[in-house]
């Protein structure tokens, strides 16, 4: 990993695939580790990770049984993914080999939260402007995805360059863009 000296750690690991740290609430890559580099894209996987422990939140509040010492397991065909909370603001998913002992897994996964905590910025909510954040959720929840800029653009008179590397609107154009989204996705709020 680049932001955290974990790699000698990891690379002790012989099972472990793969570790992500996701940023929340906006599913934001923070960090990541592949034992295989390019295998899959880190920030598509973040993003998703996060998605699923939102998913999981609103469900257990649903049920009533939302803690926040939660943990997520996911056992696929290939994969046992293991994703874990920290406070409200991180979300780390480890992807291990789907042979791997649960019972070593959990081992595995104690140890390095325990290393990765102590690199883990204490706020880490990145500041973004809320229409940066906005459009990076259009991009990802849009029925269209290609065409969501331009969509925005003819919406709010904005020119799609702005839209894409933007990061100095008004509050007035922040305003028109969310309406923007909202009516795209055919919400009344945007989860954000």
């Amino acid at each position: 990993m680049e932001t955290m000296p974990l790699d000698g750690a990891l690379d002790s690991i012989p099972t472990l695939l793969g570790l992500f740290v996701t940023i929340m609430p906006d599913c934001l890559l923070y960090d990541s580790w592949m034992r295989v580099p390019d295998t899959w894209t880190p920030e598509e996987v973040a993003s998703y990770f996060g998605d699923l422990i939102r998913s999981n939140r609103a469900g257990l509040k649903a049920l009533r049984s939302w803690t926040e010492e939660m943990q997520v397991t996911i056992e696929a065909s290939e994969h046992l993914l293991v994703l874990r909370e920290v406070g409200e603001q991180f979300v780390i998913g480890f992807v291990f080999a789907r042979n791997t002992p649960l019972g070593l897994v959990r081992l595995h996964i104690s140890e390095l939260m325990t290393m990765i905590e102590e690199h883990l910025p204490s706020s880490a909510r990145i500041s973004r402007p809320r229409a940066q954040l906005i459009m990076d959720f259009l991009e990802r929840y849009a029925p269209d995805p290609h065409a969501v800029i331009m969509r925005v653009a003819l919406m709010t008179g904005i020119p799609p360059a702005e839209l894409r590397e933007g990061d100095d609107f008004t509050q007035e154009q922040t305003d028109m863009i969310e309406e923007a989204a909202k009516r795209i996705l055919g919400i009344d709020q945007l989860a954000l």
